[in-house]
């Protein structure tokens, strides 16, 4: 970062970060998130948790197996200081909800602080249990520099800003399987980590 944009200092509670998501497959703007979320929230360990079994997505679509989506999460992620890949979700079992995760993971005088982007930001009412969470948790919005504050209501909210990453995993999903217009080596190497993108290859993912 160019300047010191700490969103929180030793005067306040310690701070547990939680970045949950499908990562279908992890790409590198959820990599600039993470260590955006890091600096930002100054946490001393960023918990990213994969999604077991992500309910309101595997309704609509195949979701790649959760065990290839954790092995594609470590080789992203891993590299990074302070944030750690956690497999909580996929040992519970089930579908996966995040205020369970949140239940377990809490603990006596830490500030339990999700970490997402505007979409799921938006809709955080439909999630389980949705009052309960609202009332344990303070979520950080990643957001575009220039972009407004994030404001949520009924939610705690703060904002993290970052420079606008063009990725999604739609988009890689798309570009692999055909379906999301001519491909090169190249952009995918601008969208996935190499090492994320050897395993894609090497296990037959997301092929037509």
């Amino acid at each position: 970062m160019c300047c010191d944009r700490r969103l929180y200092t030793a005067a306040v509670p310690p701070q547990l970060g939680i970045f949950g998501g499908t990562f279908d497959p992890p790409h590198v703007g959820h990599v600039a998130a993470a260590i955006e979320a890091r600096d930002q929230l100054a946490t001393e360990r960023l918990h990213v948790v994969v999604a077991n079994d992500p309910w309101q997505k595997s309704r609509r679509r195949s979701v790649t197996p959760s065990r290839h989506r954790l092995a594609m999460a470590r080789l992203a992620f891993d590299p990074i200081a302070g944030v750690e890949v956690s497999d909580i979700e996929l040992a519970r079992g089930g579908s996966t909800y995040t205020i369970d995760t949140v239940s377990e993971l809490a603990r006596p005088g830490t500030e339990i602080v999700l970490v997402m982007g505007p979409s799921a930001a938006a809709g955080l009412q439909t999630w389980h249990r949705a009052r309960e969470l609202a009332r344990r948790v303070t979520v950080a919005v990643v957001t575009p520099t220039g972009e407004p504050r994030a404001h949520l209501e009924g939610w705690r909210t703060v904002t993290i800003y970052m420079d606008p990453v063009d990725a999604s995993a739609t988009r890689v999903r798309k570009l692999l399987d055909g379906t999301g217009g001519p491909r090169t080596a190249a952009t995918l190497a601008r969208l996935v980590p190499p090492s994320v993108m050897s395993y894609i290859a090497d296990h037959k993912l997301y092929s037509a």
